[in-house]
């Protein structure tokens, strides 16, 4: 009622072409934790999971990387503000202790993840060259947040937002204090070199002329698809 009420008062001192947003309250998941080790009182926390997804071949979202950060419940949990974990012990110290609940967590986080990149190309593929900031602009790499609620007396991932940069940074430093500790090399790095040398590959080809010879029928139209998208100038020769 106070929230209505406060936006009816806005509302009404509006002028032209104004308007007021509202966003959801999402209030983070109150699990019961382990017992404490020191007497000392435990206060509320909150986690947040970053995901970051490459664009990956055949233009598919792959989940490359996730890094949890845990601080203060009354204040949102900023990236860099913490240092990051892994999502199956933050998972743990939060209280969720079965093995099969923490999987299954990690597997809809994977297709939450990446079902928000999906989204986001197929919004891009929509635009113009012009709308997306030139011909060959796209996302390659995307950071996507999360924080872990519940509704229902059911755990729910809940996406917060989407980032091109804090999420990397965040990753990146997981991986590199996990090999510091002697944990094996994660795949963060593969995915990446992918999907820059892919891009890099579409460079240097664009805009060049290509002749084919015997290009096939119907079943082969998938090869003038590929060259209209990498920016080839495609010319046929028929046997």
């Amino acid at each position: 009622a106070a929230v209505a009420q406060a936006v009816g008062a806005q509302l009404r001192g509006l002028r032209k072409e104004e308007s007021v947003l509202l966003e959801a309250l999402v209030p983070t998941a109150h699990l019961p934790a382990p017992p404490p080790r020191s007497p000392a009182p435990r206060l509320p926390v909150a986690l947040r999971i970053c995901t970051l997804v490459c664009r990956s071949w055949g233009d598919r979202p792959q989940l490359c990387q996730v890094a949890c950060g845990v601080g203060r419940a009354e204040a949102p949990v900023r990236h860099g503000a913490a240092l990051p974990q892994g999502l199956d012990s933050s998972l743990q110290q939060w209280g969720v202790v079965a093995p099969g609940q923490r999987q299954a967590l990690a597997t809809r986080l994977r297709g939450a993840a990446e079902a928000a990149m999906a989204a986001i190309l197929a919004t891009e593929a929509e635009l113009s060259p012009q709308q997306r900031g030139g011909a060959r602009a796209h996302t390659d790499i995307l950071g996507v947040d999360f924080l872990l609620a519940c509704v229902d007396d059911a755990l729910e991932l809940v996406a917060l937002s989407t980032n091109s940069q804090r999420c990397l940074e965040t990753c990146l430093l997981a991986e590199a204090m996990g090999r510091a500790v002697g944990n094996p090399p994660g795949d963060l790095p593969r995915l990446l070199a992918e999907a820059l040398l892919h891009r890099a590959q579409c460079h240097l080809i664009e805009g060049k002329d290509i002749l084919l010879i015997g290009a096939g029928g119907i079943s082969k139209s998938f090869v003038w698809e590929a060259a209209r998208d990498y920016g080839l100038r495609v010319r046929g020769l028929g046997c």
